[in-house]
């Protein structure tokens, strides 16, 4: 009877950390709703900036989608990567008024020191 319990108790642990680790991708319109959520919330977006920051946002996830699809070379997936963003910054900077430009550049610069404190931290040797 012990054994019985153990082994019910082992195959559902092991079907429930499977479970756990199984990674669900986002749909690029997702992703560009997702990010407009954020830029809606921080940078208080009019009806029409909210439209057009989507429709910009939706049409980068699916060039970069197609860019993860096409697994040409890593190196060269991260170039064409960086250019896809930078071409939407600056798309984005047109939609976007003069405050609003420098909200979203202050908090870019936050999230960038927020991750470059976690990779220090990460990469520093333990004791």
């Amino acid at each position: 009877m012990k054994k019985l319990i153990l082994v019910i108790a082992l195959a559902t642990s092991l079907s429930t950390l499977a479970n756990a680790q199984q990674k669900t991708d986002k749909t690029p319109a997702e992703k560009a709703a997702h990010k407009t959520q954020n830029l809606q919330k921080n940078l208080k977006l009019t009806a029409t900036q909210t439209k057009q920051v989507n429709a910009l946002f939706l049409t980068e996830a699916t060039r970069i989608d197609s860019l993860k699809a096409n697994k040409a070379g890593k190196k060269a997936n991260k170039e064409k990567h960086k250019a896809i963003e930078a071409q939407t910054d600056q798309k984005l900077n047109t939609i976007l008024t003069a405050d609003q430009q420098k909200a979203l550049a202050d908090f870019k610069a936050a999230k960038k020191e927020k991750h470059d404190k976690k990779k220090a931290d990460t990469a520093a040797p333990k004791q």
